[in-house]
């Protein structure tokens, strides 16, 4: 991204021109939200309050909503400062302090098309805050949502696959949408049942399709180190050559 140095103060290209185009509509719509500046940097600070449908008024928390590279095709970054919600990653909270809204590739699928903060807040950080409040006061999230860090990755592509939390099952079919054309709808789908692909997997290919394939390849790398699969596979490998080492 084009960042240019004027007046001393950092411009940051066309996604910080089009973050800073929807906060005064956002702010609209959000009288406690107000815009503020520091070191050059506009951004929404102040309260959101967090209500059910039923109208009733859980809690309301101080937040900072700033831009962040790649918008509108990813997500803002909110920071909660009313320090009701714990700063750990047990609690959804990255180690900059800010909010894990929710797991990357999740959140490139949604932000697809662009995003708008109004569409931000309405539909994620406030269901975000919500399912806080809703631990904090219950113990326990409502939506339990993904877990923190590289299992929620798993679990999001594992549940959009199908394969039940079989590891090696949901990398191969990664694999395939990384790497293959998208079949017939008529044709036996590629995950090896006899079920028509556009009766079994089509959405979830044509979701994860969106990631592109070196997004993929490059998750699929991680979750294979990362899992311990690797390393169980090295292992394997060495134990079969020794095994079959005539002496």
């Amino acid at each position: 991204m084009l960042h240019l140095q004027i007046h001393g103060q950092i411009k940051m290209g066309k996604g910080y021109s089009t973050f800073i185009d929807q906060l005064d509509p956002t702010a609209e719509k959000y009288p406690h939200l107000k815009i503020v500046s520091e070191n050059g940097e506009k951004f929404l600070q102040g309260n959101l309050d967090i209500v059910d449908g039923e109208g009733k008024q859980w809690e309301s928390y101080q937040v900072e909503i700033k831009y962040k590279k790649g918008f509108p095709y990813r997500f803002p970054k909110v920071f909660e400062t009313s320090d009701k919600i714990p700063k750990i990653a047990d609690w959804h909270i990255y180690n900059d302090e800010s909010c894990c809204i929710d797991v990357e590739p999740s959140e490139i699928i949604k932000c697809r098309d662009g995003i708008t903060i109004i569409d931000f807040i309405d539909h994620e950080l406030l269901p975000y805050l919500f399912n806080q409040t809703y631990r904090r006061v219950e113990g326990y999230y409502v939506n339990s949502g993904y877990s923190h860090g590289w299992v929620g990755v798993y679990e999001f592509y594992s549940e959009k696959l199908e394969t039940d939390n079989d590891m090696r099952k949901t990398l191969a079919l990664m694999h395939y949408i990384a790497n293959n054309d998208r079949l017939n709808r008529s044709n036996k789908c590629f995950c090896g049942s006899d079920n028509l692909f556009r009766n079994c997997h089509m959405q979830a290919f044509d979701e994860l399709k969106k990631l592109g394939r070196a997004f993929l390849l490059e998750q699929i790398k991680s979750l294979y180190e990362l899992s311990g699969i690797k390393k169980y596979d090295r292992i394997k490998r060495d134990h079969n050559m020794i095994t079959s080492t005539n002496f």
